[in-house]
């Protein structure tokens, strides 16, 4: 069996944003979001239980406040306030020990700048999850590593041996960072941001991560000048692109941000649809999606409704897109409550979020 956590969760807050909101999709959400908060372990934090990455804890975060946006049904703010707090460390800047990669770091910043842009309330004498977030933009900023390549970030934060990834500029690392950038520009008028924003989408595509027809790529080795593009591509990067090329297209009307939106949004389902439905290309035919890769299609799916949300000019084909996914109906019934599978992780593809 596989796990359908992320991508169910997901899918169903981009057909609740994108599509028509009905009863039956948000009774269907209501339950998905409650069996996901079945699975925790610990009933008040909202962390998935192992094998699970603490990475995938902090994008289900980013679903279930994406579910309370799109429901109104706010129920579990108070749980995904607790968790955020919980895991942001002393220098408010989620830097636990699980947090090995610049993209681990990123869910999770990621998930508080929606809280922000959501308006969760802040206790009083914590930390905004605006500053948690910021603190996260400019640490990246200072790793952001010019020595090789011109630029990028580096898919690990730190050197350790040499061979686990220390070398690989992944691109989810390095889309993160951008969107991260974009919404934050968005939200907050920052120009630092913005210019980091085009800066990281500037780089991406200039070593040809992203080329001309938008497909993305999964990273490059910066030993080598980063001139041998490793060409898997996987949703998520699409989606990561996409949701922060629209909030740049939202934020500064300028023509090549739209025009890129769309190129995603093309990308996306030229590349991840088939038979009506969000398909995981590069695993999910011969059924080896590891318990990463299982959960790309849903974070697409998630950052597609918002990218609807924030950019009128893909509204519609986004719409066009999910109404005609059949994805939600081939779900059985039986497993309409998000039960956790594990899975073996494929070593053929170096990606731990």
């Amino acid at each position: 069996m596989r796990s359908s956590l992320n991508a169910t969760t997901a899918l169903i807050i981009t057909t609740l944003t994108a599509a028509q909101t009905t009863p039956s999709l948000i009774t269907s959400a209501h339950q998905m979001a409650a069996s996901l908060k079945s699975t925790y372990p610990t009933p008040s934090l909202a962390i998935l239980p192992q094998p699970y990455w603490w990475w995938e804890s902090g994008s289900t975060m980013d679903a279930l406040l994406n579910y309370g946006i799109a429901t109104g049904d706010q129920q579990y703010r108070s749980l995904l306030a607790n968790t955020i707090l919980n895991q942001a460390t002393a220098n408010n800047d989620f830097m636990t020990i699980d947090a090995t990669g610049n993209d681990d770091q990123a869910w999770w910043a990621l998930a508080a700048l929606t809280a922000a842009e959501s308006g969760v309330p802040v206790a009083a004498g914590t930390v905004s999850w605006l500053a948690l977030a910021q603190n996260v933009f400019n640490e990246q900023k200072g790793r952001y590593d010019t020595s090789t390549c011109g630029g990028g970030l580096k898919w690990k934060i730190n050197v350790g041996n040499g061979e686990d990834g220390w070398h690989y500029k992944s691109t989810i690392s390095n889309g993160l960072f951008f969107q991260l950038a974009a919404r934050l520009a968005k939200l907050t008028n920052d120009a630092d941001a913005l210019a980091w924003a085009e800066k990281a989408y500037d780089w991406v595509a200039g070593v040809g991560l992203i080329d001309e027809e938008f497909n993305v790529y999964d990273g490059t080795d910066d030993t080598k000048g980063c001139v041998d593009v490793q060409t898997d591509q996987w949703s998520y990067n699409t989606g990561v692109f996409l949701y922060g090329a629209a909030a740049m297209a939202a934020h500064t009307s300028d023509e090549k941000w739209i025009t890129r939106t769309q190129g995603l949004v093309s990308a996306a389902e030229r590349n991840f649809v088939k038979d009506g439905a969000l398909f995981e290309a590069k695993c999910e035919g011969d059924g080896t999606c590891n318990l990463d890769q299982v959960s790309f299609k849903g974070t697409l799916a998630r950052w597609m409704g918002a990218a609807a949300e924030v950019l009128p000019d893909v509204k519609d084909k986004i719409a066009e897109l999910m109404l005609r996914s059949q994805y939600i109906k081939r779900i059985p019934r039986h497993q309409a409550h998000l039960e956790v599978c594990i899975s073996e992780p494929s070593p053929s593809h170096p990606v731990k979020g």
